[in-house]
């Protein structure tokens, strides 16, 4: 099976964070994982606002040589957000749902209003 995995769930991935639990951590090691450029973006920016530490270097490059697929956002991935039938307020959230879905990927997340949108593209992890 193929995960998108949300932005907290990476970012718990990269700094070891217990939070991500032993299960989870397992599906990751196991599993094909996707990681959105939009997550990495999300990062960067809260990065910037002094809210969450970065290591230094390219992250697109350090996931990837953890064997995780970046994937890129693309003007497809943008107009499939104008197609979401569920009532989401963060952009960024939205976006990864709506790659999610136009990829065939499972969205890996503990997001609580995710997970209560009901959809079954979306897992909890």
């Amino acid at each position: 099976m193929r995960y998108l995995l949300d932005t907290h769930l990476i970012y718990w991935w990269m700094t070891n964070d217990a939070r991500l639990g032993k299960a989870t951590q397992r599906l990751i090691a196991q599993s094909e994982i996707v990681v959105s450029a939009v997550s990495i973006w999300e990062m960067v920016l809260k990065n910037a606002k002094g809210k969450l530490p970065l290591p230094d270097g390219s992250l697109s490059a350090q996931l990837e040589a953890q064997g995780f697929i970046v994937l890129a956002m693309l003007p497809i991935h943008i107009e499939a957000v104008r197609a979401l039938q569920c009532a989401h307020n963060d952009p960024f959230d939205r976006l990864l749902i709506a790659q999610a879905q136009h990829e065939k990927l499972n969205l890996l997340t503990r997001d609580s209003i995710i997970l209560g949108l009901g959809l079954a593209s979306v897992l909890q992890g």
